[in-house]
């Protein structure tokens, strides 16, 4: 009965949102005058209808509403209410033209005055955008606003971001959603650009986020060790890399927010060697190595993504980096009487049905994984290291609810894990999408 109902009202209350939609569009152009009345018991009628399937108890009052809307209209069907508002003119050619070239003349003068001034903002200022932090020194690297942002301002856990989920209470809630289910969890929060490079920062910036570099996400992070849950590092050995930076060149890229190939590859390793230690101590059993896996050097362009935020990148301010990936490839070996005969590669690829393993992550993951050169970012690395299949739900800018939510849609992928390693970036602690929501399984 209450699917019935719900079927027969769904029409109606779809019918008289749309027209209401429409009439509020256009009132910013047309006054209703004395349709003003009309339209607001319309819409008291359509929030009833809307109500009523779930609560029932509003029935009198929908009654009542429409026995109004009767009253006002002689007879009542949704024929009559469209004509009804119609007569008053607010679906007239005139305003309905008038609406239509407010909103084109509007449209074609952002796109066409918008960029030029951009442009001449860039030129003048050197102010690559709201969204952009334009760093020093040598290349004056660009740096996301969100990832100096979570530098300066205070922690996810401090008293005055009370407002803010806690992401420690998330994190805790969902290990214990997978040991239910026989998972291990270890987290990974990857450190945002300006925490490894503070000093690449404006002048004006260096004196606040010099303090802080490193400081909120790695001090979460030890809070989750101290609480007992499995954690890696990446905040040491990438600070410590810098030194090879000259020979070796940088771990991030320059108008980008991700790491270069290097970075992924040094993260790859230390999530490895993780894995290992606690397969070693029996806190889990991921099964002993299977596979074999070889890089291969590829070249990609990369046109960052902060370069794109800007908006400036139409005039080719900000240009192409090119980097040198590592595409990693399963390679199989036949061998008779000790002999080498055939030798199969295939590229990388998931295995959700064999891997003990599973992978949550962010952009961070995705890069050089799924796009350029495609199989060389460090979900591909750490299978190499670990010589064994493994399987990934990415999500991009989605690592703290989304990614979790989409593990939660089809949580059968969890059967014959052990692992699951979470990873996301640290300015996902304070701005990431959704926030920090419970996820049910």
């Amino acid at each position: 009965m209450r699917f019935e109902a719900g079927e027969a009202l769904e029409p109606v209350i779809g019918a008289l949102s749309d027209l209401e939609a429409v009439a509020l569009t256009v009132n910013a152009y047309a006054s209703l005058d004395t349709a003003e009345a009309d339209y607001k018991l319309l819409k008291q009628a359509d929030t009833l209808l809307a109500t009523l399937e779930d609560e029932p108890e509003n029935f009198k009052a929908a009654d009542s509403t429409l026995k109004a809307v009767i009253a006002e209209f002689g007879h009542f069907s949704l024929w009559r209410a469209f004509l009804g508002v119609k007569l008053y003119g607010v679906w007239t050619s005139r305003y309905l033209r008038a609406f239509e070239s407010k909103v084109e003349d509007e449209n074609a003068l952002v796109l066409a005055v918008r960029p030029r001034y951009q442009l001449a903002v860039w030129k003048i200022f050197n102010d690559p955008g709201e969204k952009v932090v334009l760093g020093n020194g040598e290349g004056r690297w660009l740096f996301y606003r969100q990832d100096v942002e979570f530098l300066v301002q205070p922690s996810p856990l401090d008293v005055r971001s009370a407002k803010l989920d806690n992401p420690i209470q998330a994190i805790l809630k969902f290990r214990e959603q997978l040991k239910a289910k026989g998972v291990e969890l270890l987290v990974v929060v990857t450190p945002g650009k300006p925490s490894i490079y503070p000093e690449r920062l404006t002048a004006a910036d260096i004196d606040v986020a010099g303090a802080n570099a490193a400081g909120h996400g790695k001090a979460i992070l030890d809070s989750l060790a101290r609480l007992g849950l499995n954690t890696v590092d990446l905040y040491t050995p990438l600070l410590a890399a810098k030194a090879d930076d000259a020979s070796l060149g940088p771990l991030y890229l320059n108008d980008d927010t991700h790491w270069t190939p290097r970075g992924a590859e040094l993260a790859a390793n230390v999530i490895a060697k993780k894995v290992s230690e606690l397969a070693e101590s029996g806190v889990v059993d991921i099964g002993e190595p299977s596979m074999e896996f070889v890089a291969s050097d590829s070249i990609a362009d990369r046109m960052g993504d902060i370069g794109e935020m800007s908006g400036l990148n139409k005039f080719n301010v900000f240009k192409v980096q090119r980097v040198t990936g590592h595409v990693v490839s399963q390679q199989e070996v036949t061998e008779r009487d000790s002999v080498t005969y055939d030798t199969t590669r295939t590229p990388f690829k998931d295995d959700f049905r064999k891997a003990k393993i599973l992978i949550l992550g962010d952009s961070f993951s995705r890069i050089y994984q799924t796009d350029a050169p495609v199989n060389a970012g460090w979900i591909a690395h750490f299978a190499k290291e670990m010589g064994r299949p493994v399987a990934s739900i990415v999500s991009d800018g989605g690592a703290s609810t989304l990614v979790r939510e989409k593990l939660a849609r089809k949580a059968g992928v969890l059967k014959g894990k052990k692992l699951l390693i979470w990873e996301f970036v640290e300015r996902d602690l304070r701005f990431g999408a959704e926030g920090w929501k419970e996820v049910n399984f």
